[in-house]
């Protein structure tokens, strides 16, 4: 049952819709959700405000675990708020529309399923039925209940054929990535990043190596051994190997001048040193032996963050051609 009361507009033929409803919510979650919300937020601006979930989901010819996660969905997003709510199970609980949401209003969401239809669509789909066999195989166990309802969210909710998530599963196993909720988190960045086919999840994981193995490589150049890098160094490496197509001899020269004039390692410093050579079309060692463009006079080169890069350029190439490290 809806417990607003009934909006202005009831009346006129067209229903207003929240604005977060397009600008944060239409490509996430399943269409059915959106059908769904529409469908009751159209009772509520009609006045039938009794309708129950039941009634919703035989209306729309939809399950009532559908109705049941469409609303779980749009709570988690701040735009609806439910009242009486027991479990899955039971579908005789109230939803509350708001209206004016916060744009922090975001909290995680995951589709619950019965087992019935998880067993039903097993014995309907002999392709998802095999895709359970073999991540039981490749995960070496027997999956749980947890295990089988979150990897059937990952076909159902998420979208990703089963060809995909059996090489998802197998490529993070074989880094010794068992847990399923770890393979949730990355199978929602391959269902927003559009990897659907096979071919395409071989060659996100390609990427992913390469660039693991670029990160590896500065991490050795800097010397951090003892912690793992953070959401923005990660950002930086990223940049550097597939924007600025620094090579690792560029990375370690930007990281020795960085420490010469800071006296510690600065991801934002060297960033800045390696978008300057960048713009300068540098992009090996022997480059920065190359002349650079004379500054007006009495003026130096300096780059958008005010590092004076000229300098900066001409202390890196005398440390590259062994002509000293005195600072600038």
């Amino acid at each position: 049952m809806i417990i607003n009361q009934t909006q202005e507009g009831a009346q006129e033929q067209y229903f207003k819709v929240p604005n977060a409803v397009v600008d944060r919510c239409i490509n996430e979650g399943s269409p059915v959700y959106l059908m769904v919300y529409l469908f009751a937020l159209r009772q509520l601006e009609a006045g039938n405000t009794a309708i129950s979930n039941s009634q919703i989901a035989q209306t729309l010819r939809v399950t009532e675990i559908d109705v049941v996660n469409a609303f779980l969905f749009y709570s988690s997003k701040g735009l609806i708020k439910i009242h009486n709510f027991t479990s899955v199970d039971d579908v005789d609980f109230d939803i509350e529309f708001c209206f004016t949401v916060s744009k922090s209003a975001n909290v995680e969401f995951r589709p619950h399923y019965k087992a019935s239809e998880i067993s039903r669509q097993l014995s309907d789909n002999p392709k998802v039925s095999q895709m359970y066999r073999m991540v039981g195989q490749i995960m070496g166990k027997t999956l749980s209940t947890a295990d089988t309802e979150l990897l059937y969210s990952l076909y159902d909710y998420y979208g990703l054929p089963a060809e995909v998530i059996l090489v998802m599963v197998e490529y993070f196993v074989s880094k010794g990535k068992r847990s399923m909720r770890t393979i949730e988190k990355e199978a929602a960045k391959w269902a927003s990043g559009g990897i659907d086919t096979v071919e395409k999840a071989r060659k996100h994981i390609k990427k992913r190596e390469e660039f693991l193995s670029y990160a590896y490589r500065v991490r050795s150049i800097m010397g951090i051994n003892e912690r793992s890098l953070t959401t923005k160094e990660l950002e930086y490496i990223n940049r550097w190997q597939n924007e600025f197509k620094m090579d690792y001899d560029m990375v370690k020269t930007a990281f020795e001048l960085t420490v010469n004039q800071t006296g510690k390692l600065s991801f934002a410093y060297m960033n800045k040193i390696m978008e300057s050579w960048k713009s300068d079309g540098i992009k090996k060692p022997n480059d920065l032996q190359k002349d650079k463009k004379a500054a007006p006079k009495g003026q130096s080169q300096k780059g958008k963050g005010g590092y004076d890069f000229a300098e900066l350029e001409k202390a890196a190439m005398r440390k590259v051609i062994g002509g000293g490290t005195d600072g600038i």
